[in-house]
């Protein structure tokens, strides 16, 4: 069961409560522009980092600000008088926003145990992220990797050594099968099993079951292989697949470092815009991919997208404008969503939708003029109200357009 039940607490600078019930279910928060939900999970992700600490309880907070206040009326005279007058601030702060807050979970004591012994993770994954799977010639040994990670705190990034984990493993995968180790046969058969997980992770994010992760012996390195496409690696990934792996990767590496097996990782993870940089496609999917690659992990996710509002049947959806608690909206069309929950209108996703085609035809496509030419002038309709990233790429679609012309010509001259 995960841990979070119910949710009360005041936003900062707003009188109205937000009051949620979660009975241990993920969470989708929504609502129209400039409704708060990235403060919303900012302030959640600070109070649930004072929870996990036995010393930010209200009594311990209140009796240090009281021990700290009579230091600071001692005057300048005190030898620490000026930290201690930059402290109090900040404690006070704390204090405040557990005041404020009321985070009713499964065991608060497991919580604080685990999360002190590292094994319940605590992340909140900033809007702007891209993966940082480092791909070079350095192989450390499998044992230097986990020496090198171990000292990290749970908070750090730990997904740039992803791929050197995974040919760590094969490295010592093949070796047991190739000496035919019987006392290793067991290690053999976990990193087995863990390396055809990934696969199956990779073919559900993908939608592709016959993707293959496969190992370069030369190159000492893994690639992605699907068919009728060129091998990649993952440093090589578009921009919305990379922003995924920056999350997986990480989870991930946080549990394999310390041995636990993914299926079994707890923790509370909170996703600012969780469709950001993301495909309509993979909007789609995003949540139900973190939710079947790490399932006893409690998803707390912002998001402006119908479609993953429409995702999922088995989460909480709050609408943080109007602080009214939805039921499942998986079965209703993401028109209603848009118009109902978001307050958008169906042109503006039908832009999104566009931009995505272009997006796909200009840098992942074989180049077909017709089919781009096609795009750009259904998106001058809307071009006044392009955010100032789209209207960059609709203007480089129609210089390569234009550009692509001149050529025509200009060969149609020279054969004349």
């Amino acid at each position: 069961m995960k841990q979070i039940q119910n949710l009360f607490f005041k936003l900062l600078h707003t009188s109205q409560p937000v009051d949620i019930s979660l009975n241990g279910n993920n969470l989708i928060i929504t609502g129209g522009n400039g409704c708060g939900k990235t403060s919303f999970i900012k302030q959640l992700h600070q109070v649930l980092e004072l929870f996990a600490k036995p010393e930010r309880s209200v009594e311990k907070l209140s009796e240090e600000i009281q021990s700290l206040q009579r230091e600071v009326d001692k005057g300048a005279s005190n030898p620490n008088y000026s930290w201690y007058k930059e402290r109090l601030p900040q404690l006070k702060k704390d204090l405040k926003d557990l005041e404020n807050s009321k985070v009713s979970l499964l065991s608060k004591s497991e919580f604080m145990q685990e999360y002190a012994d590292k094994y319940f993770v605590l992340c909140y994954y900033q809007a702007e992220r891209q993966s940082q799977i480092s791909v070079d010639d350095s192989r450390p040994s499998l044992q230097s990797l986990k020496t090198n990670e171990s000292n990290k705190a749970m908070s750090e990034h730990f997904g740039v050594v992803f791929e050197k984990y995974l040919v760590a493993q094969k490295v010592i995968f093949n070796d047991i099968v190739a000496t035919k180790d019987t006392d290793a046969q067991p290690q053999a058969d976990r990193i087995g099993s863990w390396l055809v997980k990934v696969e199956s992770d990779l073919r559900y994010l993908f939608e592709d079951d016959e993707l293959e992760l496969k190992f370069n012996r030369e190159k000492q390195s893994f690639e992605i292989h699907q068919v009728n496409k060129a091998p990649f690696l993952f440093n090589e990934l578009s921009s919305g697949f990379s922003a995924i792996m920056y999350i997986y990767s990480d989870l991930l590496m946080k549990v394999e470092l310390k041995d636990i097996p993914a299926e079994q990782l707890k923790g509370i993870v909170l996703i600012d815009e969780i469709d950001a940089h993301l495909h309509v496609s993979l909007q789609r999917r995003i949540l139900s991919f973190f939710t079947h690659a790490f399932p006893n992990i409690q998803f707390i996710v912002t998001t402006h997208s119908p479609f993953v509002v429409q995702s999922v049947n088995d989460a909480v959806i709050y609408d943080l404008s109007k602080r009214v608690q939805l039921e499942d909206l998986s079965a209703f069309s993401y028109q209603a969503i848009l118009e109902g929950v978001l307050g958008v209108t169906l042109d503006s996703i039908s832009t999104e939708e566009l931009l995505d085609d272009l997006d796909d035809a200009l840098n992942i496509d074989d180049f077909n003029f017709q089919k781009i030419q096609k795009f750009t002038e259904q998106l001058a309709v809307h071009e006044v109200n392009l955010s100032p990233e789209a209207n960059l790429m609709f203007r480089a679609a129609k210089r390569q357009l234009v550009r692509i012309k001149a050529l025509e010509k200009d060969t149609e001259r020279k054969e004349d």
